[in-house]
């Protein structure tokens, strides 16, 4: 008898034991569903826009596709989730300067997608930014309570998690990273865009925006070819030989007569006391 009473009184304490634990367990996510622009670069810093341009890319490049990580908050769903973002420019037009190529849904089982915009090359980005802006708003299935994140930045405290802005060009307005000076000359889109013309099949373009990515020796390389190319050039418009001048090595283009001018890669030394 004492034995029945023991087992009674084991079933009725793990009895007691389940009961709790199911009204104490708490649900682990109970907040809505939330969705944020989630795009960050080296040191895993948050950003909310990007510089894009067309200049280091090949002269057949037609367009650029640029992913954009949208990122939800909460619990997965077996079934594809539609998100709202809003699109729009002041300057640039959906199917002429722009694309959107993927929908904007967050597929099942998953929690993050890349949105891409493809930007294409038109001849007005040789002398013109433009932009695109996305913004994400809510609907039936994501609210937008992550607003911003601290940026740690004394200029601009916080970076929208909401807004996300692409700016894209074909022009230079600085010059790239690994420019140097003291073998070429000061910086100019002109003179980059020759050098191009003339070393593409020895330096790739994405090299001269990374900073040491081209060696000490071939820079001299470049140096001593353009000196000889601009001595032949000179000469041909000084008519001391015959031949066309490359109108790619004069300062303008459209320049006529002895308004021409050749582009200077004179050296620049720096000046030590």
């Amino acid at each position: 008898m004492k034995y029945k009473h023991i087992i009674y009184w084991a079933v009725w304490l793990a009895a007691l034991f389940f009961v709790s634990c199911s009204d104490c367990t708490p649900d682990l996510y109970s907040a809505p569903d939330g969705v944020y622009f989630n795009n960050r670069v080296a040191g895993n810093i948050l950003v909310d826009s990007t510089i894009v341009t067309f200049v280091y890319e090949p002269d057949d490049t037609e367009y650029m596709d640029i992913p954009v990580v949208v990122q939800t908050i909460g619990r997965q769903s077996n079934f594809d989730r539609l998100v709202d973002i809003r699109v729009f420019s002041d300057n640039a037009e959906e199917g002429v300067d722009y694309e959107l190529i993927t929908p904007a849904m967050v597929p099942a089982c998953t929690s993050s997608f890349l949105y891409v915009v493809r930007l294409r090359k038109t001849p007005v980005l040789l002398t013109e930014t433009k932009s695109v802006y996305l913004e994400l708003c809510p609907n039936d299935y994501f609210q937008t309570f992550l607003m911003q994140e601290p940026s740690g930045n004394s200029q601009r405290s916080y970076t929208s998690l909401l807004t996300y802005r692409i700016d894209f060009s074909n022009y230079y307005s600085t010059a790239p990273i690994g420019w140097r000076s003291e073998y070429v000359g000061i910086f100019s889109e002109r003179k980059l865009r020759l050098m191009w013309k003339l070393f593409d099949n020895v330096i790739p373009r994405a090299d001269y925006n990374i900073r040491g990515a081209i060696p000490f020796n071939k820079w001299v390389y470049m140096q001593q070819e353009l000196d000889k190319y601009l001595t032949t050039q000179d000469n041909i418009l000084r008519g001391f030989e015959t031949g066309t001048v490359d109108v790619d090595a004069l300062v303008d283009p459209e320049a006529q007569g002895n308004e021409r001018q050749l582009l200077d890669f004179t050296p620049q030394v720096a000046v030590t006391n």
